[in-house]
């Protein structure tokens, strides 16, 4: 049974001389029957969002249930102690809540619990894997991916009272990483305030649209607010203002996983446990030098099945390049690079005896090439070795089965180019095989935690099309190590696919000479063939100064 909307739910007498009272749009949100299991609230900037979220459960009168139990969250720690704990305080002691430092949770006097918690990372949804609670909010849902909301959404928001609800109510701006799976499920099925019915769940959710004028306590304390959003940019004048959805494309590796969302297959994950890497597999070291920004360095071995597996991480802050140089190079001992690539950066003149560059191959003993930075092609190929979706379907230039222990005695007998020259016969096929094409250990937390961060550039001025590029941030330099990290990976990947192109046009060559005898036309094709070679990708190996 579904408490009805009275304020006269809360009790006056606790909330002594203060009083929190919502206004129309808050409480046309607050009232929705608990039927619409899934509810989102706002869209432009000053609506009351974050209040209303935390207001709630007291509205209703949820608190005085002794089984009720919510959850407030926001993406990180800080978020929630700076933005919800503090405002809680303002409220909740008045309601007769105790407050859990320890537990980050309040306590009322009928035995209800109205918690706080935050999902930095993709996996942290684990925690709350014994949980269940009758009321889940997600204050500025777009902080967060749909991996993460509906795993929580689904799993743990539940009831086992038929006196209280199970529903999930959040609040949000256009805008950050989920703009796009936001928009995609509550803004564009239906106008707002029209209830949607999913056609897989059949649960029911709504959009509720709200503005600053909406909110009378905002205008009337602070008339110019209106004023501020008008002299934004652009961009963000439509999302925040004016609520506008078109303004933001959201997040750029849509396709990152630290596990598989519900009804997704098992293979769209990019965490794999750790394993000692085979001292035969490819390396690549990566590396984006900063001093006030982060010096961030990755190590990738490349499998025989053309993976990249991410299997080591450095972040530094403040450091003199002696100081991460050294460390770099002390956590390469005994290993031999294919490549080795550095921030173009590094080789800049600033004034100094030695370069950045210069000073890296003089304290770690290794020697770099500038990395490529190209942003959209990098962009894009990361994009692509994120990927566990297969690709449409393309002619096999191979109608056998392809055999993964001839292709490995091939490796072993033959060398890496017979090997490829084999695999890539079968490329379509063993697509699925392969998929997601990179792979993270566990201890790379920097890179984890900044690929779900990244969202597009904002939509151009001069265009309606959105920009292609990854908006630059604060604390991104490990996406754009793994840029160079994948770029440096899949350079030397397309000079051996050269290579092994080239040395099938010379076998043809031969078999032509031996089977007509005409060695004009094998000098011919020869000197043609010699014009087109790429030359070999020198290999960079562990040496000391």
């Amino acid at each position: 049974m579904r408490p009805s909307f009275d304020k006269q739910n809360v009790d006056r007498s606790s909330l002594t001389n203060r009083e929190w009272k919502p206004h129309k749009r808050q409480e046309q949100f607050a009232s929705l029957p608990d039927t619409i299991f899934e509810a989102l609230y706002g869209g432009a900037a000053g609506g009351g969002k974050s209040e209303l979220l935390l207001m709630l459960p007291i509205i209703r009168g949820f608190y005085q249930e002794p089984r009720f139990k919510a959850i407030i969250f926001r993406r990180t720690f800080p978020e929630l102690e700076s933005e919800i704990i503090v405002r809680s305080r303002d409220w909740y002691s008045l309601a007769g809540g105790k407050y859990n430092e320890e537990k980050k949770r309040w306590q009322f006097p009928s035995g209800a619990l109205i918690q706080f918690g935050h999902v930095e990372y993709e996996s942290d949804v684990r925690k709350y894997d014994t949980a269940e609670y009758n009321y889940m909010a997600f204050d500025e849902l777009t902080s967060f991916t749909q991996g993460q909301y509906v795993y929580l959404s689904r799993t743990r928001c539940r009831s086992s009272s038929s006196r209280l609800p199970a529903i999930v109510r959040s609040a949000t701006n256009p805008g950050n990483i989920g703009h796009a799976w936001v928009r995609d499920l509550f803004i564009t099925p239906a106008p707002k305030n029209t209830i949607i019915v999913d056609r897989k769940t059949n649960l029911k959710r709504i959009f509720i649209q709200s503005f600053a004028e909406d909110n009378p306590y905002l205008m009337s304390n602070d008339p110019q607010y209106v004023n501020r959003l008008e002299s934004l940019p652009e961009a963000e004048r439509a999302a925040k203002r004016y609520g506008s959805w078109d303004s933001f494309e959201g997040q750029v590796f849509s396709d990152y996983r630290e596990m598989p969302s519900d009804g997704e297959p098992d293979n769209a994950c990019h965490i794999c446990q750790p394993f000692t890497v085979p001292d035969w597999w490819l390396r690549f070291l990566a590396i984006d030098w900063g001093y006030s920004a982060m010096t961030c360095a990755l190590w990738g071995a490349l499998s025989p099945d053309d993976r990249l597996y991410v299997y080591r991480e450095y972040t530094k802050k403040e450091a003199k390049t002696s100081t991460w140089a050294t460390e770099v190079g002390n956590l390469s001992i005994g290993e031999k690079f294919t490549d080795i690539v550095l921030c173009r950066s590094a080789w800049q003149q600033r004034g100094d005896e030695m370069t950045q560059q210069e000073q890296f191959t003089k304290y770690s003993g290794l020697i770099a090439r500038q990395a490529d930075n190209d942003r959209i092609a990098g962009k894009l190929l990361l994009q692509e070795y994120l990927r566990w979706k297969e690709a449409p379907a393309k002619a096999a230039s191979n109608t056998a089965e392809y055999d993964h222990e001839v292709a490995m005695r091939i490796l072993r007998v033959d060398g890496t180019l017979a090997y490829t020259t084999y695999a890539s016969s079968f490329q379509d096929r063993r697509e699925l095989q392969v998929l997601p094409r990179l792979q993270i250990f566990p201890d790379c937390r920097e890179l984890r935690r900044t690929i779900p961060l990244c969202i597009y550039e904002k939509k151009s001025n001069v265009s309606d099309k959105p920009a292609e590029d990854v908006r630059e941030f604060n604390g991104d330099d490990p996406y754009d190590t793994v840029r160079y990290l994948n770029m440096a990976v899949d350079r030397y990947l397309g000079t051996l696919k050269d290579q092994g192109e080239s040395r099938r046009r010379e076998n043809d060559l031969i078999q032509k000479l031996q089977d007509t005898g005409n060695w004009n036309a094998y000098y011919r094709g020869m000197e043609k063939l010699e014009r087109k070679r790429p030359p070999d990708m020198p290999v960079r190996m562990r040496h000391h100064v």
